[in-house]
């Protein structure tokens, strides 16, 4: 491998915003704007360094936690580029916020910043997500209803068949009582290459309209996913249109490495500023809109921010993705569109919903606690931004890894964004797993928010409302249980515990660690 050179920076739109916070600790809320994690740690951070500096995507808050003053800045915008913050602190005061546009040159107008203070973070950051929504001009959402829907890709993966998701379909029309999925999906697994869409594997040996119209029948809508900016470069897409893709400096195909095996594994990204692109892409969704499929699951969304040459030399990757995903949402208007591996900003307004953290698994490891932690730290943007998708919850018995207490805690994470999808095969569920999944498509937790929280630590308990009455939601991943007295959280005396469900608790409950609990009040909250 050469030795790189040291290079000039690419110019780019800077600013900074002058504070001053002198205290030994301040208050850091940092994130990150897509459903990847780049560093282990909770969003809520103490600064204590002397000299440092604290880097956060999107949106950043700093503040005074001992006098509750805070301040937070926001990018309102992300037509042509991100925005990264990051907070400065020279000789123990915390003095500046540097924002960078990478997309922006000097010259050009900068994404909208918005500058918010405010007694209580929490409150920030739904004024900030309102703001944002209103910008994007997100549609009115009906969230007083969890979705439910069921996925072949955390049963099967990519070697799911038809007869499979047939079994599976049969399965969810005989439990419709327990769990009313509303949409069934078929996942990854169905297709020859990434980018063929059409062309169907031998596991899939009928036409996919008529998988779709037996979804229908069955009285569900039907789902499909694919990766519509993407085409391995073993597929026939890419054979046909080479032409058609982002390239690097030399003219060459810029590809990334893909999670799929040897040959489909190198992907390239369309190049969305190509006329004919477009009107592949929207051919794409009208073929499959007219073969009855109404729910679409856009995966690898982050891959279709290749930075490279695009036909269009003014283009940056960010408003060629825009450019892309709006070719998609005029094409099927009446269509539901998931965003998965997604930017948040740029997705604002073009999507249905988003998934707000990583992939889990049928296993504990990392992977759950870090969906669990990914998707709650992101409660402001439920149902603001898009409905929030924290991927699948486990409720099975077989092919997991999973105690009870923690497929509880992935079905309390989707009672609180409100997507409550399963890829569990109704069919193998004994009757208490069936149970637990009937509260997971019933019960629905409104006006989500952080109850208590404190720095250095995970969210891990949240305030709102189940059928109007007062709510706690307790999520233990830690290694020891909790005990959680009500009082601490201006609760009535008695709340009953309606998750497991443990019946009537009094004064206070211990949560196990790797468990959680919903607690509900007796009456109506009165405004």
């Amino acid at each position: 491998m050469n030795t790189p050179a040291l290079c000039p920076e690419t110019p780019c739109y800077r600013a900074e915003i002058k504070v001053d916070i002198l205290t030994p600790t301040v208050f850091l809320y940092s994130t990150v704007n897509n459903m990847a994690i780049s560093r282990e740690l909770p969003s809520l951070q103490s600064i204590t360094a002397f000299e440092s500096e604290f880097p956060s995507e999107d949106v950043i808050i700093v503040g005074d936690p001992v006098h509750s003053k805070f301040l937070l800045a926001g990018a309102v915008t992300a037509n042509r580029s991100f925005t990264f913050f990051t907070a400065v602190r020279e000789a123990r005061r915390l003095v500046k916020i540097l924002v960078r546009q990478p997309s922006i040159g000097p010259e050009e107008p900068p994404e909208e910043i918005l500058i918010l203070t405010g007694s209580d973070w929490r409150e920030l950051l739904v004024q900030y997500a309102e703001a944002v929504a209103d910008k994007a001009g997100v549609k009115p959402m009906k969230p007083a209803e969890n979705l439910t829907g069921y996925c072949t890709w955390y049963y099967y993966y990519t070697a799911v068949s038809a007869q499979d998701f047939q079994e599976n379909l049969n399965a969810l029309q005989l439990h419709r009582e327990s769990y009313p999925a509303r949409v069934v999906q078929i996942d990854d697994g169905y297709q020859t290459f990434m980018g063929d869409w059409f062309d169907r594997n031998e596991r899939w040996p009928e036409p996919l309209e008529t998988v779709a119209r037996r979804i229908r029948k069955a009285g569900m809508k039907a789902g499909i996913w694919l990766m519509p900016f993407q085409a391995s470069t073993a597929s026939r897409l890419y054979r046909e249109h080479p032409d058609w893709f982002v390239t690097d400096e030399n003219g060459e195909t810029a590809v990334s490495e893909g999670w799929s095996p040897d040959p489909d594994h190198l992907w390239a990204c369309l190049d969305a500023t190509i006329p004919a692109v477009r009107g592949h892409l929207a051919n794409i969704f009208r073929t499959f809109r007219a073969q009855g499929f109404t729910y679409f699951k856009l995966d690898g969304l982050g891959f279709a921010l290749k930075n490279g040459r695009r036909r269009d030399p003014a283009a940056t990757a960010v408003s060629a993705f825009r450019l892309g995903l709006k070719t998609i949402r005029e094409a099927v208007p009446d269509a539901f569109l998931l965003g998965c591996c997604s930017p948040y900003l740029p997705c604002a307004g073009l999507v249905d919903m988003c998934r707000v953290g990583p992939d889990t698994q049928p296993e504990w490891g990392t992977m759950i606690p870090r969906a669990i932690h990914c998707s709650l730290e992101r409660w402001w943007m439920f149902d603001r931004w898009f409905r929030a998708d924290p991927d699948v919850m486990f409720t099975r018995t077989d092919r997991i890894r999973l105690t009870l207490g923690e497929c509880r805690l992935t079905v309390l994470v989707g009672i609180l964004t409100g997507v409550t999808l399963t890829s569990d095969n109704l069919g193998t569920l004994p009757p208490d797993r069936l149970a637990l999944l009937r509260r997971a498509a019933q019960l629905r937790m409104r006006n989500v928010r952080p109850a208590k929280w404190q720095l250095n630590c995970y969210l891990n308990t949240f305030s709102g409302t189940v059928d109007g009455k007062a709510a706690l939601a307790v999520l233990n991943e830690t290694e020891q249980e909790m005990t959680v007295n009500f009082s601490d959280f201006d609760l009535p005396e008695e709340m009953e515990e309606i998750l497991q469900p443990a019946g009537m608790q009094k004064s206070q409950i211990t949560v196990a660690r790797h468990d959680a609990v919903l607690l509900v009040a007796n009456r109506r909250e009165t405004k």
